[in-house]
């Protein structure tokens, strides 16, 4: 990776899939930003960590007891989990909600969303109930939306429920700032991992409720072939 500037200096960060994928070079490039990186992930990879907190993404009470293991006052937190509707849905927004009124005053949140299409008006009755997801009841909404037979579907949810669940809370927590970033995973990670640091940065200090596009131009491509520019 580039050298980044020192945007995060003197902060501690936490990210959440911070073992793999997007999650890991986000936790790189947070600490090449000067930050100290507590890594969460089920896991334990301590590269770019200066704390590992192993979490059981499947277990409510496992997440909860992650969240009472951090410590208040986090300038940062990333949410970037690999996985399906559990470990990168309702896994990342039980702790968003846990971590939130813990946030230092100035802090900022980030999670991952995914580019809207033109299917986002007729989805929006799936990517409510994604962004209602609570951890234990996947098996129950994979089912009512038939996921299993257009596999499509789940990284939609995942996706979109988590823009939808960011965006509704960019207001409930006035002392910080929360944001979505959209990404695009097939796409080298790392520059996305530079939107999330900036993201997390005082840089960022007039955006909450933003959703950064940081997917290569996919989101552009797709707004100006539906508009028709």
């Amino acid at each position: 990776m580039a050298p980044v500037p020192s945007l995060l200096a003197g902060r501690k960060i936490a990210v959440l899939g911070s073992s793999r994928g997007l999650g890991a070079a986000v936790a790189a490039a947070c600490a090449s930003a000067g930050a100290e990186v507590l890594g969460i992930d089920d896991s334990p990879v301590f590269d770019n960590l200066s704390a590992f907190y192993r979490i059981d993404t499947a277990d409510p009470l496992a997440i909860d007891a992650v969240a009472a293991a951090l410590p208040d006052g986090l300038d940062g937190l990333a949410l970037f989990p690999a996985g399906g509707l559990g470990p990168a849905l309702a896994a990342p927004k039980r702790l968003l909600a846990l971590m939130a009124p813990r946030i230092a005053h100035g802090g900022a949140i980030v999670t991952r969303a995914a580019p809207v299409t033109g299917d986002w008006h007729t989805s929006l009755a799936l990517t409510r109930a994604a962004a209602a997801l609570k951890p234990g009841d996947e098996g129950a909404f994979a089912a009512t939306w038939s996921l299993s037979k257009e596999p499509a579907l789940e990284a939609r949810a995942i996706g979109w429920g988590m823009l939808a669940f960011t965006l509704a809370r960019h207001a409930r927590w006035p002392s910080i700032r929360v944001n979505a970033l959209t990404t695009d995973p097939l796409v080298d990670p790392h520059p996305a991992a530079l939107a999330a640091v900036f993201l997390l940065s005082p840089l960022s200090a007039g955006l909450s409720g933003a959703n950064l596009a940081a997917d290569g131009g996919v989101s552009a491509r797709i707004q100006t072939s539906l508009d028709g520019l």
